[in-house]
């Protein structure tokens, strides 16, 4: 038993070193842009401030609409948008599209997303602070309770 114990001690001092030195050598994986689930607004906060300014916000729009707009021709069509343009996610996208040209340039997503700023900063002080962030939270968790919807809207 001592024999194996000091043969399996010895054997696994190199194994662990050499781990040890591989993740020591091996590339860090690139960090995430906006991790996914949780808070989207504290993930548009990028000075960790704990507030979102209408800066931070539209630049958070710009990046997801570049993401989107798979083509780079400046407009996000019905296939580019999240679902092919079907379900929740494409309607509340094709409220954006003011024009009705069937696609959404950075004016028009830079538009609703203004909207959407003023609508969430309820003190009208140009951030978007953690109790507004709860707030607009528990408005979407009654809206989808009430549609029968997912709850989970952290």
């Amino acid at each position: 038993m001592k024999k194996t114990l000091a043969a399996a001690a010895l054997l696994g001092v190199p194994l662990l070193a050499g781990g040890a030195y591989a993740a020591q050598q091996a590339p860090a994986p690139a960090p995430q842009a906006r991790p996914m689930g949780g808070d989207m607004l504290a993930k548009a906060d990028t000075n960790n401030d704990g507030a979102v300014t209408k800066a931070e916000f539209l630049a958070d729009t710009d990046a997801r609409f570049a993401r989107l707009d798979a083509n780079e021709d400046g407009k996000i069509s019905k296939e580019e948008r999240p679902s092919g343009g079907e379900g929740r996610g494409g309607r509340m996208m094709s409220r954006s599209d003011t024009d009705n040209d069937g696609a959404i340039s950075l004016d028009e997503q830079r538009a609703q997303a203004t909207r959407r700023f003023e609508r969430l900063d309820t003190n009208s002080d140009g951030k978007i602070d953690q109790p507004e962030r709860d707030a607009a939270r528990e408005r979407m968790r009654g809206m989808m309770e009430r549609r029968g919807g997912a709850t989970d809207a952290n």
